[in-house]
């Protein structure tokens, strides 16, 4: 008997999974919501707007550079794009595109972006050596409070110049 109930406990979730992911498929809201953040990402990236830039992440998000550093909260996130442009950022430009989108719930979907920055003035810490145009793989999880999409968590990957 309890073979039988375990058995019908890990069918019932594997059904109650499929069917979640099969209940929220991408639609117009959650498609305009990731495309609005990607523009407001690059935006506020070009006009070296710490304020736009953290407007994109909840007070509680992390984002995993591509260095492999953990930064935690928003105003840390901002701080470190602040310095970014002050450094080896500075007078950079950056352009970026929705490459996927990955509902997870009503409320949950990951975000998975391709960036391209341009024009800095050395090459940043862990970047492909030599490169003029900066390549990213971002991918953010983004929730949904109150009707308003943002970051809770990012991972930011540069893309190598060579393949392995």
């Amino acid at each position: 008997m309890k073979l039988l109930i375990a058995v019908w406990a890990t069918l019932s979730f594997f059904t109650l999974a499929l069917d979640v992911s099969a209940a929220t498929p991408v639609g117009h809201e959650a498609k305009a919501a990731a495309d609005a953040m990607v523009n407001r990402f690059a935006d506020s990236w070009n006009r070296v707007d710490g304020a736009a830039y953290g407007e994109n992440y909840w007070p509680e998000a992390e984002l995993v550079t591509p260095s492999g550093a953990v930064l935690n909260g928003q105003k840390a996130i901002v701080q470190e794009h602040v310095d970014i442009w002050a450094g080896f950022a500075k007078g950079s430009r950056a352009s970026g595109n929705v490459r996927r989108i990955q509902m997870l719930g009503p409320n949950y979907m990951i975000v998975d972006f391709d960036l391209q920055v341009s024009g800095f003035c050395q090459s940043p810490p862990g970047s492909p050596p030599e490169t003029k145009v900066l390549s990213s793989h971002l991918k953010h999880i983004m929730e949904k409070r109150n009707g308003v999409w943002k970051i809770l968590s990012a991972q930011n990957t540069f893309i190598a110049t060579k393949p392995y």
